[in-house]
């Protein structure tokens, strides 16, 4: 007030010493210019005027906080709080109020003496100007300088998931998502820019509604899901610090916006089927073909049994989601709630997921200063496990029969099964004697777990351009699975029966206290924060196992004795300091600097705290004059990274352990396992990124990343002598570099009234390598012994022998042999013994080199046409399943797969064949070799979805806001070289985990939408 005061002043001076042009002494100046500053400031206050308002959404009537208002040709304004209020003062009665915001389109609003004046802004069409969730805030896309992907829920809500990570499958360029399993419930596994980790873990952080919930997929139902952003590089993750290193992916729920009141009910259900891909076993007589040219035990009489075990294990699922929502409010306070049941069978007989699932979202406008938000979610799970097993219904012999004439099983050592092959004159083919169906009718596994999920915060402005949030949130999980063994199966002959239980709890607390400033200066846009947060987690669970059941009863304390007990404890904290700086200059210039320092209890008190950085630049250069006359060029913009995050292990490595696992005299005794390291410290990944983003003809948008991710300090279990008593000692020794590129070209091909064809096609290029290890010794990966860790090779690259093919002259198999000459040099030569063979480096590796995606969206009037495609190249897998189906006559009682149309098995002297001469007992050739690394490269229809939007008119009539109805399709089509069932997923096994492994299924869905 008092600069305006003196330049007012400063005007009508100068006009008084034009006009009057004469010459005052200097204590006239001063008596002039005290009674002209007294005169002026009196009147300019009596023309000052204080104007209130509220700005809101034109759409959905939501306030719109953050709303810069400017009095035009002045740098004086002002801008809106949390609930999109503001007040500013105006000294002219024709002041002209500009209303600016990303996002939405200026608007310009004369005064004429108003002292109240609410407005509505108008979405803005361009891209950049959409706003986007980041780490802690919010930004809009023109001002963001880090890495990151938003999107939104029509991007995501495509293929039907029962998890959230699944929807990430090919629409995020340098994100690859692939699915474990394609059994329900089952998890997927994610990577951003390769893998950084030696030994800790390399899934990205998941963060939702500001919370930090871990590396594993929340447990949110997709139908709750507002929007998702992916967080690439060391300025978008840095605030995160050592929780970082593999990406951020943050989820925001859905809220209620003010001045609406809605219900949305959406139902889908379909049937799914088993995808045997590029897979099929021989039937009886096939199998027989193939067996009498090397089996002399084989005889015509097992053509009378052909057992179809895949048919007998497979059925038609059904998969259902029904979801009921409500949102609306007022000015005061709105509300988000949602309740969704989802349920699907699998394709393999026996397996049931059903999940209950809640979210309540509650914003609260307690007075003009304070915003109180509330989150409150959960889910209730439930699993029945009697699924049948891939690994039999594949390996068991159509020559067997599965039932009795009765219809009961047939068991071979069963005394019913054993009497009528006795009385028949048959035998049992299968290797195992066994007949899984028997023990299936009455073992069984099933489990529950509940999550509880609480959020309280709240946001207090201090003043025009101070905010006080607090956010505080707990976690509580219980579970519980039991695994029954009926005294009447075979598996429970040996404890007469057995009954095992498991409890779990778990316990997450997280709290974050911040200070925000956001502040304009004329064209100069600051932002920033400081923040505190902590976090800990508590986990135990109690085990027991009874044997000596009866049938039937299945509590604990009806066993007849104790077989095992355990139990597990473990508890973790971590805390940081945060500290962000966003800066813009007139939408032009942007820089962002993050500074965070956490300490976590899984380090010493030497190495206890880390320090993680970035900093960014960013350049809007289609706002420069020098290119505003380039029609054809809308967006051109160039940012900058360099940053540092962490990676902390999730145990206590650098402690000194005795592990209690043995007895003496009757009493716990000790032994070392594990030396103490306090000197042990975080990992840490030092990342480079520079990006284009540009857009064309106002039709297409290119944007392109390079980027450079270094992950030193990687830790590492170094084995030490037995003769220590210890099994080794961490250290904080290896280093593991990723490079690449990811470009995103989003074309609007068609664009007319009626018709429109949308497309999206990423792709990723990441080149993994590693740099260092200790003492530079290779040592083979604890989870695949086909993959061995050295320097300068790939994380996953395969070590096997090198299959050479088949001799032509005698149908044997041929490796690579490999021999070092006295003067360094290497001959190569052939041999068909197999421990003659030569371990080395193939050549290939487990990890794609491109990934990518495909998404095209066709609209016609009311209908919308969407098909999502994926792809992944460069990658190889070892298909062990051919160990078992593919063995050449290694295994008799097995049964065998069918041949590719481009495989030929040796039969005679000169043929030139894929497959060696099969022989009763094998030939060796089914051992782990590079014979069975196949190429797991694939094209993939992930969905394809059409959708009626009914019109308006019949809505009205139906008394409805709006409707629509759609079918859809999941795994479609498969291109792929893969021998086995799914490359996605790879070769079918057990995993403690996920238990059976197996195919995608193939999915036909239905649904309605329906608005009130």
């Amino acid at each position: 007030m008092i600069m305006k005061c003196l330049r007012q002043v400063d005007f009508y001076r100068n006009n008084i010493k034009n006009k009057i042009r004469i010459n005052i002494s200097g204590i006239q100046k001063a008596i002039s210019l005290f009674v002209f500053m007294l005169f002026f400031t009196v009147i300019a206050s009596a023309q000052s005027v204080e104007i209130k308002g509220k700005v809101l959404d034109n759409d959905n009537q939501e306030s719109l906080p953050g709303v810069s208002i400017i009095i035009k040709g002045t740098t004086q304004g002002s801008t809106t709080d949390i609930n999109g209020d503001y007040t500013l003062k105006v000294g002219q009665a024709d002041a002209i109020l500009v209303f600016s915001f990303i996002g939405y389109e200026p608007l310009e609003v004369p005064v004429k003496g108003q002292t109240t004046i609410n407005v509505k802004l108008k979405s803005s069409t361009s891209d950049l100007d959409e706003v986007m969730v980041i780490a802690y805030g919010t930004t809009k896309k023109s001002n963001l300088t880090g890495s990151a992907v938003a999107l939104d829920s029509e991007d995501l809500k495509d293929v039907f998931v029962s998890n959230v990570a699944s929807m990430l499958q090919g629409k995020v360029a340098g994100v690859n998502a692939s699915s474990r399993s394609g059994r329900p419930g089952s998890s997927t596994e994610i990577t951003i820019r390769g893998k950084g980790s030696l030994s800790g873990e390399t899934a990205p952080l998941w963060v939702v509604d500001g919370i930090i919930m871990g590396n594993s997929d929340p447990g949110f139902s997709p139908a709750d899901i507002e929007s998702m952003t992916i967080l690439k590089d060391a300025s978008a993750t840095s605030l995160y610090g050592s929780l970082a290193a593999n990406g951020v992916i943050l989820l925001q729920t859905k809220r209620a916006k003010k001045g609406e009141s809605k219900i949305n009910v959406n139902a889908t259900y379909g049937l799914t089927t088993f995808n045997t891909g590029n897979f099929s076993v021989m039937n009886s007589q096939e199998l027989y073909d193939y067996q009498k040219t090397w089996n002399p035990n084989v005889t015509e009489d097992v053509l009378n049994t052909d057992t179809d075990w895949m048919d007998i294990a497979t059925q038609t699922g059904k998969a259902q989601e029904y979801n009921v929502n409500y949102s609306g409010g007022n000015e005061k306070m709105t509300a988000y709630l949602s309740g969704t049941y989802y349920n699907e069978t699998g394709v393999l007989k026996g397996y049931d997921y059903e999940r209950y699932s809640a979210i309540a979202n509650f914003d609260i406008n307690a007075t003009e200063r304070l915003k109180i938000k509330v989150n409150l979610s959960g889910d209730y799970r439930t699993i029945k496990d009697q699924q049948h097993s891939p690994y039999n219904m594949f390996t068991y012999m159509p020559w067997d029969e599965a039932y009795l004439p009765d219809g009961s099983v047939l068991h071979p050592k069963v005394a019913s099964g054993k009497k009528y092959l006795q009385d028949n004159n048959k035998g049992w083919y299968g290797r195992d004697e066994s007949n899984y169906l028997y023990d299936l009718q009455y073992n069984y596994g099933k489990s529950r777990s509940n999550n509880l999920r609480a959020n309280i915060g709240f946001d207090y402005k201090i003043n025009e351009w101070l905010t006080f949030a607090s956010m505080n949130n707990i976690i509580l999980n219980h579970g519980l699975t039991e695994d029954y063994e009926d005294p009447r199966s075979i598996v429970g002959l040996a404890n007469r029966g057995s009954l095992s239980e498991k409890y779990s709890f778990n316990q997450k607390r997280f709290t974050n206290q911040m200070l925000r400033i956001n502040k304009t200066f004329g064209a100069h846009v600051l932002g920033a924060f400081v923040a505190w947060e902590y976090s800990d987690s508590h986990y135990d669970d109690a085990t027991a196992k009874g044997k000596g059941v009866s049938a039937g009863l299945t509590a604990l304390n009806t066993t007849a004795e104790a077989l095992e007990v355990g139990g597990y404890k473990s508890e973790s904290a971590k805390q940081s300091t945060l500290v962000n700086l966003q800066y813009a200059y007139d939408d032009k210039y942007l820089a962002t600097a993050s500074f965070s320092r956490q300490g976590s209890s899984s380090f010493g008190s030497n190495k206890q705290y880390g320090n993680f950085w970035s900093a960014s630049l960013g350049w809007n250069a289609h706002s420069e004059k020098f290119l505003q006359g380039v029609e054809w060029l809308n967006v051109l913009k160039w940012t900058a990274s360099i940053g540092q995050v962490g990676n902390a292990p999730s145990g206590f490595q650098y402690l000194g352990f005795f592990e209690f696992a043995s007895q003496y005299n009757g009493n716990n005794a000790a032994t070392p396992y594990q030396k103490g390291n306090p000197n042990i410290s975080w990992e840490k990944v030092t990342s480079y990124n520079t990006a284009i983003n540009t857009r064309l003809f106002d039709r297409i948008s290119i944007n392109l990343d390079l980027y450079y991710k270094n992950s030193d300090d990687l830790l590492t279990k170094v084995k030490l002598p037995a003769l220590t008593g210890y099994s080794g000692v961490w250290m904080n020794i290896g280093r593991i570099t990723n490079k690449g590129y990811e470009l995103t070209v989003s074309p609007e091909i068609i664009k007319t009234s009626r018709f429109k064809w949308d497309m999206t096609l990423n792709l990723a290029y990441n080149k993994n390598r590693v740099e260092e290890l200790y003492d530079n010794k290779a040592y083979f990966d604890v989870h695949d012994p086909n993959i061995k860790i050295e320097a300068k090779h790939d994380k996953d690259a395969y070590f096997q022998r090198i299959w050479y093919g088949v001799n032509p002259a005698n149908g044997k198999p041929l490796w690579e042999k490999v021999t070092e000459n006295e003067d360094g040099t290497k001959t190569v030569s052939l041999t068909s013994e197999y421990n003659d063979a030569t371990l080395q480096f193939t050549g290939t590796k487990g990890t794609p080199t491109y990934t990518g995606g495909i998404l095209n969206k066709f609209t016609f009037d009311d209908f919308t046409l969407t098909a999502n495609i994926s792809f992944v190249e460069g990658i190889d897998r070892y298909n062990s399943n051919r160990e078992l189906f593919d063995s050449d006559g290694s295994y008799v009682g097995f049964n065998s797969m069918k041949l590719h149309d481009d495989w030929k098995r040796w039969e005679k002297p000169g043929d030139v064949a894929t497959h060696p001469k099969s022989l009763n007992g094998g030939a060796d050739a089914n051992k782990p070799s590079s014979r069975y690394l196949e190429d797991a490269s694939y094209i993939r229809l992930r969905n394809v979805t059409l959708a009626y939007n009914v019109p308006k008119n019949v809505s009205n009539l139906l008394k409805i806001s709006s409707a629509s109805v759609y079918v859809s399709a999941d795994n479609l089509i498969t291109l792929t070289n893969w021998s086995g069932m799914d490359p996605e997923v790879g070769a079918t096994r057990y995993d403690e985990t996920h238990g059976y492994q197996y195919p995608m299924a193939k999915k036909i869905m239905v649904g309605v939408k329906i608005a009130f």
